[in-house]
């Protein structure tokens, strides 16, 4: 009895270390790292210069305008594609988002189907949490869908929110997938 507590304790407790990585919008190496030094990132600071501050008209003159990044509505509704497999013929993907209480959370359910594989091996169901965050290594702006299983036999997913109606999956570190083969699936 001990032991099936002490399971209970140590698998609620990884839920909610993992919640807290995906709401910090850092890939997990980096959250751990981070939380490993106290939640103290040192970083260098720039040699100071000698040169007199330019002018706000010349600041405004050599540097343009950064582009607004687009406004995205949070993901729901259901998303479905086949996904890139590297041992097999495609992963049928459909991804179900239900918002939360708030904007930037809610619940999804998913369905993977693996094919070429053996029938008993080739349907993967999962459900959980999914959060949204700001940034990745390739882009500060780019809006990130962290999903966090709750059930099902998979670890936790990131994906790029590219348009509304439109994810693309990222890798486990949160970078872009560097590959032609398809990596989105599409709003239904």
């Amino acid at each position: 009895m001990k032991a099936i507590i002490a399971l209970f304790v140590l698998f609620s407790l990884t839920l909610g270390l993992q919640q807290a990585q995906a709401q910090s919008g850092k890939s997990y190496q980096e959250w751990l790292e981070e939380n490993r030094a106290g939640g103290k990132k040192t970083t260098a600071k720039a040699p100071s210069k000698s040169k007199a501050k330019p002018t706000k008209a010349e600041a405004t003159a050599a540097e343009p305008e950064p582009e607004a990044a687009p406004v995205l509505a949070p993901p729901s509704g259901t998303f479905r594609g086949t996904l890139a497999c590297k041992d097999c013929q495609g992963i049928q993907t459909e991804l179900t988002l239900s918002p939360g209480a708030k904007s930037s959370s809610g619940s999804f359910n998913m369905k993977q189907v693996y094919m070429g594989k053996p029938a008993d091996k080739s349907v993967v169901n999962s459900s959980g949490k999914w959060f949204l965050a700001r940034g990745n290594k390739q882009n500060p702006d780019a809006v990130v869908l962290q999903l966090i299983p709750t059930a099902g036999d998979i670890d936790p997913m990131y994906f790029m929110q590219v348009s509304d109606t439109e994810v693309k999956l990222l890798t486990k570190t949160q970078d872009e997938v560097e590959s032609s083969k398809n990596h989105s699936l599409k709003k239904l």
